[in-house]
C-alpha cells in the first residue's frame, strides 16, 4: 500500500493541487493510520482539488500525463482503435475531449501515429454542425494528442442499447438520421470517407442533435497515395460495406451510405442486420446475404420505410442511394408522425418515443460525498475512494476495441453485478444448487431407510 509521505510526493509532482491546498488537507489526516493515503485522496476529492478518476492514478503511483497542451485530464470517457479519450478543462473553465495516442501503440505499430495525424488534418477540412469539431493538436514529447469538441450526450447505441433502451420510432429515426446524413454530406463535400459509421459513432445530445464522431479510419478522395493497402479489410464489420471488407480502398460514398443502413436498422430493429458468428462469417453475410425483412422484426416499421433501408443496404453499390442528398429526399417524408400513424394505426405506437438524454451534471456537481466504504481485508483500498454517480453517464463515444489492429467488431454490453464477475457468478450459483441437491438426496435416502426399519419392526 502506498504511504502517506509517497502519495503526498506525487501529487506534488504531478501539478495538481497546490502546495497550499495539500497542506491543508493533510492537517485533517490521521497521518499514522494504515490508509491515510486514502484519507488524503479522499480529502482532496471532497475539497475538489482532485477527480476520482485523477486519485485513483496517483495512487497507483502516476505522477505526470495528467495535463496536455494546458488541459487538465479529469475522467476517462472511452476508448477506441486509436487511443484513448478523455473529458479535460482548462484554466477558463472550457469543458473538452482529449483523444491521446499512448506512445506504446506509436511504437508497436508504424501506422498508428500516420492514421493519427490523418485523422487530425482530415477533421480540420470538414467544419459543419453535425460532425464533431477537432479544436487544437499537438504533442507533448512522444505523447500524441487531439483535443475535440466535448459532446453531452449518448451515442445512439446506448440509445437502443442502454438503461432507457428501445428501438426508436419511423418518424424519431427519420428526423435523427436527417440530421446525420448532413453532416455525412458535409464530408463527402469536403472530399472525406468517413468508412466507420455505427451506433457507437452516432451521438444525441440532451437537445436532440446529431454529431457524427470519429474519422479514425476515413480517407481523401484526393490522396493517391493513403496509409490503407490494397485488398485490406477495414471498418466496424457489422457495418462496412461489401466492397470495404474486400477492399477497403475501393470504399466511396455509397459504401458510407451503406453503413448507415445499417445504422438505422439497428436503430429500428435493437439488431445489427447480422447479428452472432466471427469475422469470416460476418464477413460472408456482409457480402453475399441479406438480413431479415425490417418489417417483420422491428414493429411499426411500415414496409414502405424498411424498402429505404433495404435500398441503402444494397449489396451493388449502383443501385443504392448514390448521394446523401437523394437519401434525404425519401426520408424527409417520414418525420411527420401523422403520416406513418395513417399507415400503420396503433401499431405505429410499438416502437418507444424519442427522448433526448438528460442534461449533464458538471464535473464539480459529479464529485458528491465521497463512499466511506471500507476494505475488509486491509481497511484501505482504491475502492474507497468511490465513483461519483452522474444520472445518466454522458460519454463522448465509447468505441468497442478492435479484433486486430484496423477491424473494429459490434459493441456488446453485459449486465454485471458490482463486485462479482459475471463468470464467478454462476460459480457461485451453480456451486449453491450442487450443495443443495447433495443435502436434498441425503434427506431422501435417510427418509427410505427409516420407512424401511419401521416396516420391519
Amino acid at each position: 500500500m502506498l504511504r502517506l509521505e509517497e502519495f503526498e510526493s506525487n501529487v506534488l509532482r504531478s501539478g495538481l493541487v497546490p502546495e497550499d491546498a495539500l497542506a491543508r488537507a493533510r492537517g485533517e489526516v490521521v497521518a499514522h493510520a494504515d490508509d491515510a493515503a486514502i484519507q488524503l485522496a479522499r480529502r482532496l476529492i471532497q475539497d475538489r482539488q482532485l477527480t476520482t478518476f485523477q486519485a485513483r492514478k496517483l495512487l497507483s503511483g502516476k505522477t505526470s500525463g495528467f495535463i496536455l497542451g494546458g488541459y487538465r485530464l479529469l475522467r476517462q470517457l472511452g476508448e477506441g482503435g486509436m487511443g484513448k479519450v478523455y473529458l479535460a478543462r482548462n484554466d477558463r473553465g472550457d469543458r473538452v475531449a482529449v483523444k491521446v495516442l499512448p506512445p506504446r501503440r506509436a511504437l508497436e505499430d508504424e501506422n498508428a501515429l500516420l492514421r493519427f495525424r490523418r485523422e487530425m488534418d482530415l477533421s480540420r477540412r470538414c467544419d459543419h454542425p453535425n460532425i464533431a469539431r477537432t479544436l487544437a493538436v499537438g504533442n507533448e514529447g512522444d505523447v500524441h494528442f487531439m483535443v475535440m469538441e466535448y459532446i453531452a450526450g449518448e451515442s445512439l447505441f446506448e440509445m437502443v442499447k442502454g438503461p432507457r433502451a428501445g428501438p426508436l420510432r419511423v418518424p424519431d429515426a427519420a428526423r435523427l438520421f436527417l440530421k446525420l446524413i448532413e453532416g455525412l454530406d458535409a464530408a463527402h463535400r469536403a472530399g472525406l470517407i468517413h468508412r466507420d459509421i455505427k451506433p457507437s459513432n452516432v451521438m444525441i445530445t440532451p437537445d436532440g442533435e446529431v454529431k457524427l464522431l470519429d474519422l479514425g479510419l476515413a480517407r481523401a478522395l484526393d490522396d493517391e497515395k493513403g496509409i490503407t493497402r490494397a485488398n485490406t479489410v477495414l471498418g466496424t464489420l457489422d457495418y462496412a460495406s461489401p466492397e470495404q471488407l474486400g477492399d477497403a480502398t475501393r470504399a466511396d460514398r455509397r459504401s458510407d451510405l451503406y453503413s448507415v443502413g445499417c445504422t438505422l436498422y439497428f436503430a429500428l430493429s435493437g439488431k445489427a442486420p447480422f447479428e452472432g458468428g466471427d469475422m469470416i462469417n460476418k464477413i460472408f453475410k456482409q457480402r453475399m446475404e441479406d438480413p431479415p425483412a425490417l418489417e417483420s422484426i422491428a414493429r411499426g416499421v411500415p414496409s414502405a420505410f424498411a424498402a429505404i433501408v433495404r435500398k441503402l443496404m444494397n449489396k451493388k453499390p449502383d443501385e443504392r442511394y448514390q448521394n446523401c442528398p437523394e437519401l434525404r429526399a425519401d426520408l424527409a417524408r417520414w418525420t411527420d408522425p401523422g403520416r406513418v400513424h395513417a399507415i400503420l394505426g396503433a401499431e405505429a405506437e410499438a416502437a418507444r418515443s424519442f427522448r433526448p438524454p438528460p442534461p449533464e451534471l458538471d464535473e464539480d456537481d459529479l464529485r458528491l460525498l465521497v463512499a466511506e466504504e471500507s476494505d475488509s481485508r486491509d481497511g484501505a483500498s482504491l475502492r474507497n475512494l468511490g465513483d461519483p454517480q452522474p444520472s445518466v453517464a454522458p460519454r463522448h463515444h465509447t468505441p468497442p476495441p478492435p479484433l486486430t489492429a484496423v477491424v473494429r467488431p459490434t459493441p456488446s454490453r453485459e449486465a454485471r453485478t458490482p463486485g462479482m464477475p459475471p463468470a464467478r457468478r454462476v460459480q457461485d450459483d451453480n456451486a449453491w444448487l450442487f450443495q443443495f441437491g447433495l443435502i436434498a438426496l441425503g434427506a431422501g435416502i435417510l427418509a427410505i431407510i427409516l420407512i424401511a426399519i419401521f416396516h420391519r419392526s
